[in-house]
Formats: C-alpha cells, structure tokens, sequence
C-alpha cells in the first residue's frame, strides 16, 4: 500500500512538472484587429484598429525614447500624441487600386483595449480594398494583425503576418 501511494507521489509529481515545462514553451499571441466599413452616409471609410495596450506603450516608448505605460494618467498625453505619426508609418489603405490618405481621428481606451480611429473620403462603395497594418509585425514573434471590411453589408476579412504583405478585399 505504501509503495502505490510513493508512485501515484510520483506520478502527480511528474505530471505536474511536465504541465509547467509545456506553460514555458508556450508562446504569447500577438494580435490586433482593424475593422474597415464603407459609410454610404457621409461617403467614407472608416476604420478602426483594436490591440492590446501593452504592445502599443511599449513601441511608443521605444519611438519616444522614454517609458511611457497607460497606467500613469500623466503619461497619457504623450502616448495619444505619439499614436496619430505611428498609424501614418505603418498603416497604408488603398481603395479600387488608389492609394489613400487616412486621417487620424483619435483613440480611447477600454479597460487594457485600445481603439485607435481613422477614415477617410471616399465617394463609392469599394470594389477592393487593400490594406496593411505593419504595426508590431517586425517587433513581435507571431504577429497577426487581421482585418475585417465591411462594404454594403459584404464582409470579408484577411490576416498580415510578417513576410506575407498587405490583405487584399475584393467585393
């Protein structure tokens, strides 16, 4: 009897060392999203990208030269001025084969959630759309930065990873 109990010791032992041996060589998941919609109202598209605010503080600490964390209300400032020049370095949009120029309107926060957004002018509902986000490709191992865009109800969706380029959406 007491040697069945040493091995089951033994067992739960191992099987407990194994499970944190496997939690280790886990990797993070690093991701954002960005929803694209056609607005046929004020004839626009409209944009908005989600991610995780950790990755976002520290690239803008690494591009300000200071760490900056949206924890620290006095740091918020800086870090919501420095967004707007890194979306204009790292997202490009094209619409029918245009390049576009997307403005900058803003971001909140929801509890760790970022919302960063953005549109621009455009009179017609798409027929495609090709988008990039290169935000965190080359900084993060397994960066997926998806997308989603919505055009007259048609949705269609496509993922960057690094090496595989802009998404491309056709309607």
């Amino acid at each position: 009897m007491r040697q069945h109990t040493i091995v089951q010791k033994i067992l739960v032992t191992m099987t407990l060392l194994c499970g944190i041996s496997f939690a280790l060589q886990a990797h993070n998941v690093y991701a954002t999203f960005t929803s694209i919609e056609w607005n046929p109202d004020d004839k626009s598209v409209e944009l908005v990208l989600q991610m995780h605010a950790h990755e976002l503080e520290a690239h803008l600490s690494l591009d300000l030269d200071e760490r900056l964390t949206f924890l620290n209300d006095a740091d918020y400032p800086k870090l919501e001025a420095a967004v707007g020049p890194v979306m204009h370095k790292m997202v490009a949009l094209e619409l029918d084969d245009q390049f576009t120029e997307v403005t900058y309107l803003g971001m909140e926060m929801q509890g760790q959630t970022v919302f960063i957004y953005m549109e621009t002018g455009w009179p017609t509902p798409p027929k495609k759309i090709k988008f990039m986000n290169a935000l965190f490709i080359d900084e993060l191992p397994g960066q997926n930065n998806s997308v989603m865009a919505q055009v007259n109800g048609v949705r269609r969706a496509g993922e960057i990873l690094a090496g595989t380029g802009p998404a491309v959406m056709n309607f």
